[in-house]
């Protein structure tokens, strides 16, 4: 394989040959700038008829939203999506020329999906899920034919993201949406499944093989693909360009300023259906660095027909050429089954789509109390049907679940009063019946009702708080204490619940804080849908003698922007903690399920 560092060389070449804003320019300060030259004469955009064999297309002439997967193209009045596509790739750099076919497809399989329980491959049963194939063949030198399948319980923007582009559709491992994912190079085959994603939230992932075994020494390509995707301005100086308009013009997408030529150029056919396209040519050329290249384009299609590019550095002596080329692709009005399969055996599945693209209302009133937004914080006194309280005390059902344990236990979270200050208290009643009390004095107990005591993890408690006096453990045969006066007895004590790996996530700010509070996905109200989570009202709960209305959030994911999230919280609307939360995590240090449950809260009236 190639050292890292020739790989990012040949990152760095490929992006800029590519000039890949493939995913659209997205936004700069002080905008682009267009200085417009003599239109240039020639070319022609390609014949169109009412009815050919296939389809002519008929289309709006600017290519407004390139390498979108998830909206259809429109041809003729109606709506199609691209199911298959076809490249083929080639680079070269100093160190070879490379050549592959990369085969993609997308519809919906019947697929097992499998959870480790004990050590041992567990089957979850069959689920209907969509899913992305991919082949990637190498034509020249000795590379093995690499493979893969994502699925995921249904089709998004985020998981069409990649689809179009000549990439494995990786990406999708970020959403939290993916429930398994597949692949295989000559001898070596890689598993992964999520359950969460269905909603299994309970059931642990399974892991066959060693992805990086699989990737090989096609590793450094496929990253080279990804990072040959992203943005450098120049596929953005084409959108909402008339690209059936022959012209010249300058493009400035600081820090790139380009030349661009266009130049209709006849018609292209896929799939029966003929496209008019264009050629279109541009250059960049600053301080010994020169970027020159060309795509065929058709503006009814998301993807250039075909582009190359060359780089050179008179500097560094670094130069490379690469080129993307659609072989074919196809059409349909609707998404349905395909055949696919590489180890695990998969069949023909059935669109969903009309179900997943429904937005579900929840019957929230607009006049509901909003403190369930607090996200934990009760410094302030809550209202509830007109009268003031404050949050005293929280009574928690947990239980926790790794590949190596299982664990289960109960927990009082609040606070009193004393003559010189307050005292926030944790206290833990583990299933062996041994006892732990946490207590932190304070003279400032805002400081923790903010959060940090309501959250159901003691490490937070006695390690957060800055203005605490003392804090001390006491449990069924030790006992600890740490202050201002010193530190006596055994600080081991309590170390299994403040130690654990569930009780060491929790963190508002840095960590998980219920998955609907930014930490995975933002909620922003309990009356639709939004991205990534769905709410239903479902039914009420009683706490402290009174009844609410209790809302329940679905929720997928990356926590803190990298371990795979899935889960579900309660929330009712009048108290500013979730009254149930349950999640799986597939974090670096390995897999763990949790569910939490609010038993009850003590209010007491404001003052």
């Amino acid at each position: 394989m190639k050292t890292l560092t020739t790989t990012l060389v040949v990152l760095l070449l490929v992006g800029l040959v590519l000039a890949s804003g493939c995913t659209g320019g997205g936004n700069n300060e002080g905008g682009p700038s267009y200085t417009s030259h003599e239109e240039i004469s020639g070319g022609s955009s390609g014949s169109t008829s009412e009815e050919t064999t296939g389809t002519s297309e008929s289309y709006s002439a600017t290519w407004q939203t390139p390498w979108d997967a998830y909206h259809p193209i429109s041809l003729n009045g109606g709506s199609y999506y691209i199911t298959e596509v076809e490249y083929t790739f080639t680079l070269k750099t100093s160190d070879g020329e490379k050549t592959f076919n990369i085969i993609k497809k997308r519809g919906y399989v019947k697929a097992h999906v499998y959870a480790e329980e004990n050590g041992e491959k567990k089957d979850l049963g069959e689920f209907n899920l969509f899913a992305y194939y991919g082949k990637i063949i190498p034509v020249t030198g000795n590379g093995t034919p690499f493979e893969y399948i994502v699925m995921v319980r249904e089709r998004s923007e985020d998981s069409d993201k990649y689809f179009l582009e000549p990439v494995p559709n990786f990406g999708v491992l970020t959403t939290g949406s993916a429930v398994v994912a597949e692949a295989k190079s000559g001898n070596s085959y890689f598993y992964w499944s999520n359950p969460g994603a269905i909603g299994q939230y309970s059931e642990l992932p399974y892991t066959e093989g060693d992805l990086n075994e699989v990737l090989g020494d096609m590793g450094s390509y496929l990253y080279t693909f990804w990072l040959s995707m992203l943005s450098s301005g120049v596929w953005s100086g084409l959108e909402d360009r008339d690209l059936m308009k022959a012209e010249e013009y300058d493009y400035s997408f600081p820090p790139f300023a380009y030349h661009y030529r266009i130049d209709p150029d006849g018609t292209v056919t896929f799939d029966g259906n003929d496209f008019g396209v264009s050629n279109v040519e541009w250059s960049y050329s600053f301080g010994g660095v020169t970027l020159q290249g060309r795509a065929e384009i058709s503006p009814a299609l998301p993807i250039p027909v075909e582009t190359e590019g060359t780089f050179v550095d008179l500097s560094s002596g670094a130069k490379a050429y690469s080129k993307i080329k659609i072989e074919g692709l196809k059409l349909s009005k609707e998404f349905g089954g395909i055949s696919v399969s590489i180890e695990k055996p998969t069949s023909e599945g059935t669109s969903t789509e009309t179900a997943s693209e429904t937005q579900t209302e929840t019957s929230a009133p607009s006049e509901s109390s909003q403190n369930w937004q607090r996200a934990w914080d009760a410094s302030e006194p809550i209202e509830i049907h007109g009268n003031q309280y404050l949050l005293k005390s929280v009574a928690y059902d947990i239980t926790y679940k790794t590949q190596n344990w299982e664990v289960h236990y109960t927990m009082e979270r609040g606070y009193n009063e004393t003559d010189d200050g307050y005292v926030a208290y944790a206290i833990v009643h583990m299933d062996d019946g041994s006892t732990y009390r946490f207590e932190v004095y304070t003279s400032n107990i805002d400081e923790y009702t903010g959060w940090v005591l309501w959250i159901p993890s003691v490490f937070e408690l006695i390690e957060s708080g800055s203005s605490f006096e003392k804090y001390t453990v006491q449990g069924p045969n030790c006992g600890y204490t740490y202050g201002e006066s010193g530190i006596s007895g055994d600080m081991n004590c309590g170390m299994e619940i403040t130690n654990s790996l569930f009780d060491q996530i929790w963190d508002v700010y840095n960590g998980f804080a219920g998955g609907i509070y930014g930490d995975v996905v933002y909620v922003a109200d309990l009356s639709s849908n939004g991205e990534g989570y769905t709410v239903q009202k479902d039914g009420s709960v009683s706490f402290a003698g009174m009844t609410f209305d209790e809302y329940v959030i679905q929720w997928s994911g990356l926590m803190q922007g990298y371990v795979t999230a899935n889960g579900k919280t309660a929330v009712v609307p009048e108290l500013p903690i979730p009254v149930e939360i349950e999640a799986s995590l597939a974090m670096p240090e390995g897999a763990m399920y949790f569910h939490i449950t609010v038993k009850d809260v003590e209010l007491a009236p404001a003052s």
